[in-house]
């Protein structure tokens, strides 16, 4: 294997460990709100006639995260709504008006940046349509 080759791959395998740090942050998050974990990067939490569903979704190497969400409402044909996703609101058209930034790095203050704005994507967007979903 060639340096340059060898220097890719140990970055990359460093990203996805800060990515995989970032997200057990956010996944703390989420239980602390309420939700439990169902699968790997998927959390649910009853809720009055539904049940909200977040999912976090890794793409391959280790540098993207999307928050995807919808509801499953209880009701005979077990209804899914879909929610808000993550990608929509990185753009300066943002929807809420607010641009997040998910992107990291391996140094901890980013880490720790990235988690915070996932968790303030969560309790702004996320929870706010739970209480009333809408299809998008």
């Amino acid at each position: 294997m060639n340096d340059r080759l060898a220097k890719m791959k140990a970055r990359d395998k460093a990203m996805r460990q800060a990515r995989d740090k970032m997200l057990r942050h956010v996944s703390q998050h989420l239980t602390t709100i309420g939700f439990t974990k169902a699968s790997a990067g998927h959390f649910v939490r009853p809720s009055q006639g539904q049940t909200d569903h977040i999912g976090l979704q890794k793409h391959a190497g280790g540098r993207d995260v999307r928050v995807m969400t919808h509801v499953t409402l209880e009701d005979a044909a077990e209804t899914t709504i879909n929610g808000p996703w993550s990608d929509t609101y990185t753009r300066p058209e943002s929807p809420n008006g607010i641009r997040y930034c998910f992107s990291w790095s391996t140094k901890e203050e980013d880490i720790t940046r990235c988690a915070e704005e996932f968790c303030h994507f969560i309790d702004d967007v996320v929870i706010k349509w739970f209480a009333n979903p809408k299809p998008l």
